[in-house]
């Protein structure tokens, strides 16, 4: 069962079994070396319970049908995407995540190399944390890209079904906002040295 809550013990009470068990046990914080370890030791968990584990440095906790991830230890994990329309090469990156609960935190940065290659035909990228939007195609975020000289500003976009972001530019072509995939050309000719920079936040599925 679940723990019930919190008891004041007094002298001379007698400790029994399901009291260590409903009181201390199911509501400590445990240790574990990770997801394995606890569903070993945990063949049936309780709503309620909460877990640390050590490999993600994660605080998770049981909500009735499932482990869910709580806060990080850790500020910020790098992670390398997975590119779509775009060849790294011997350019360089910079991207990290963090995730709350839900609410998962991406930032990266990436400059181009002398055999990088941006190919298109759109630039996507895999997510650190698989998304909650599905098909939706929600935008979430912000993007911008370094010429050299010039700063443009896009937008960050996940698309349907795959589970990976797609990065666009805007266009000032319509008096109303309209998005561009990023191509060899938009929203300027790669080359060497050039950036491409992007913050996100969004529900983690």
């Amino acid at each position: 069962m679940a723990g019930l809550g919190r008891k004041v013990f007094t002298a001379g009470d007698v400790l029994t079994a399901s009291d260590v068990q409903n009181y201390l046990m199911d509501q400590t914080v445990m240790n574990f070396a990770g997801t394995a370890a606890r569903s070993s030791a945990i063949a049936t968990p309780t709503d309620g319970m909460v877990a640390v584990l050590n490999d993600s440095d994660q605080l998770v906790y049981y909500n009735g049908s499932a482990w869910v991830t709580g806060l990080p230890f850790s500020s910020w994990a790098a992670y390398t995407p997975t590119f779509s329309g775009f060849t790294l090469g011997n350019g360089t990156l910079d991207f990290a995540f963090t995730q709350i609960g839900k609410t998962v935190h991406v930032r990266g940065a990436c400059t181009l190399g002398t055999t990088s290659v941006m190919n298109g035909p759109s630039l996507d990228l895999t997510l650190p944390v698989t998304s909650a939007y599905g098909a939706l195609g929600f935008t979430y975020g912000h993007t911008s890209f370094w010429s050299g000289a010039t700063v443009f500003n896009g937008s960050f976009i996940s698309i349907g079904g795959t589970g990976n972001g797609r990065v666009l530019v805007y266009s000032t072509s319509n008096p109303y906002s309209q998005s561009l995939d990023i191509t060899s050309t938009v929203p300027f000719t790669w080359a060497s040295g050039q950036q491409f920079f992007l913050s996100l936040t969004y529900q983690a599925a």
